[in-house]
């Protein structure tokens, strides 16, 4: 019988990870790290690192589940959603459950529709929820519908990558021409309304459309991961989400983004898995990342109260190691 748990975490070179290592190295875990970067950092939190090839590339899927058995993974935690769609798709066609029960991935048939940007606004269109409008780049003259500025941002993707916003009409037209020339295909593009206000994500375990528990951070400054931020009390928002959750029957842990402008609020996007700074949300007396492992274990999920309320703080810090 092993003496831990052995967790799986990708990818490990991410700039929320120190924390997130952290927690479950409390929790009695093993951890083992992968990641396409030899030189990640977080090579040097874990247990054990192992470089995996690239999503999509070749043996990336052969190599992933040749590290689950050589040291007896019980769970797998990803937090890049390429991983998350790719694995989505391999046991909707292997159907391997015996291996897919190690994945800690809120696994559904039309998960691709909450990460394409546009089919994801289609869905909250068709459920009536709030949200920004959305055309695809390609669409002709669309943008006609926008008062400026507006947003231009890949239709897959996360972490404020690649995402312009163009003040004229002018400058819209140079960044069409920019990513014809840079990536040809406009239809991986959406144009988005940009709408100016206070951004939240909130942080929720939910099981089969029903709320257990919910954090609401406000995203004070970020840069791909939350820099600064704050636990709120927000009714408003709590309400939407949970109208969201149960709407689409989402299950497990998982995170939405929100804007808040005047007296409304918008959805943004869902991010069908952890968020980068769930440990904010843990600090604050809301366990999330315990409700994620109660359910992968057959547990009950805890039930927790109000969270504390807390500001958090990111900075960096060096690490130094020899080359011998």
């Amino acid at each position: 019988m092993k003496s831990r748990r052995v967790l799986l975490i990708s990818p490990i070179g991410g700039r929320a990870m120190y924390g997130i290592v952290e927690y479950f190295k409390k929790k009695n875990f093993e951890v083992v790290g992968i990641d396409a970067n030899d030189s990640s950092i977080g090579k040097v939190l874990v247990d054990h690192f192992e470089v995996v090839p690239r999503i999509g590339e070749q043996y990336y899927a052969e190599k992933v589940i040749s590290i689950i058995k050589q040291y007896d993974v019980d769970l797998f935690i990803s937090w890049l959603d390429e991983e998350i769609l790719f694995w989505n798709e391999y046991f909707l066609e292997t159907k391997d459950k015996k291996l897919m029960k190690k994945f800690a991935f809120n696994f559904r048939k039309d998960l691709i529709d909450f990460y394409d940007k546009y089919k994801f606004s289609l869905l909250l269109s068709q459920a009536n929820l709030p949200h920004p409008k959305t055309f695809l780049l390609d669409e002709k003259n669309s943008f006609y519908d926008f008062n400026f500025p507006i947003i231009i941002k890949p239709r897959r993707g996360s972490g404020s990558k690649n995402i312009k916003v163009v003040e004229s009409l002018e400058l819209f037209e140079c960044a069409v021409k920019e990513i014809e020339y840079k990536v040809g295909d406009l239809s991986n593009y959406i144009l988005q309304e940009f709408i100016k206000g206070e951004e939240y994500t909130i942080d929720f375990f939910s099981l089969q459309g029903e709320i257990v528990n919910i954090v609401v951070r406000k995203r004070i400054k970020h840069a791909g991961v939350s820099l600064i931020g704050e636990i709120v009390y927000d009714t408003e928002i709590e309400e939407l989400v949970r109208k969201f959750v149960y709407l689409f029957k989402i299950d497990g842990l998982n995170n939405i983004q929100v804007i808040k402008a005047s007296d409304k609020i918008f959805i943004l996007e869902a991010n069908l898995r952890p968020s980068g700074t769930i440990v904010f949300s843990v600090e604050a007396g809301v366990d999330l990342l315990n409700n994620l492992i109660e359910k992968f274990s057959g547990k009950k999920i805890t039930k927790y109260g109000k969270p504390k309320k807390l500001r958090m703080i990111r900075f960096l810090r060096e690490y130094y190691y020899g080359q011998d």
